[in-house]
């Protein structure tokens, strides 16, 4: 679920770009409903029950690219102390399928410009800002199960590549890795 009070500037307005409403409340979106397909929800059936309903051989896979997505974000370190990455996974994972659902219908329901484009990206980012003090931060690091916000940006953002095509991010650089996790 979403609180009702999201649902007004800077996150969600109808009379705000609609890049700036898809890159912000459509991935919170995403990110919600993605939770039924996360290292937990996974396990749950449509009635609700937990079943484990997948088949070994797809368990088997997600569990190979969820990894992918636990380690890079255990490699993110705040004031000397890593982000514990099977902690925060499935926020991770519901972080990156938030976007990916956000972006399709962005571009499905609309005929963005380079601009538009940027536009939902920076949206997304900006969702995420906040101040924490270094001891807040430090507390949450070891024991929320949301990675810390600024992770949230870098970590999804460096694993979409239509990011990376947008802002003409360098092949090989820290936002358009070699490499990149897939999940979904």
């Amino acid at each position: 679920f979403i609180p009702a009070g999201i649902l007004q500037p800077p996150f969600y307005s109808p009379a705000q770009a609609v890049a700036r409403n898809y890159g912000s409340v459509g991935a919170i979106c995403g990110h919600e409903m993605t939770h039924g397909f996360d290292d937990v929800g996974r396990e749950y059936d449509g009635d609700g029950k937990r079943n484990g309903w997948w088949p070994a051989s797809v368990v088997s896979a997600f569990k190979e690219r969820a990894g992918c997505i636990s380690d890079l974000f255990s490699s993110y370190e705040l004031y000397g102390t890593h982000v514990n990455g099977p902690l925060v996974l499935g926020e991770a994972i519901a972080d990156s399928g938030g976007l990916k659902y956000a972006w399709q219908s962005f571009l499905k329901a609309h005929s963005p410009s380079p601009v538009d484009r940027k536009l939902f990206f920076i949206a997304m980012g900006q969702t995420w800002c906040e101040k924490q003090s270094a001891k807040g931060a430090l507390a949450a690091v070891l024991t929320d199960p949301h990675p810390p916000n600024r992770f949230r940006v870098i970590g999804t953002l460096s694993q979409f590549e239509p990011f990376a095509e947008t802002f003409q991010c360098p092949a090989g650089t820290a936002m358009n890795p070699p490499t990149r996790c897939h999940l979904w």
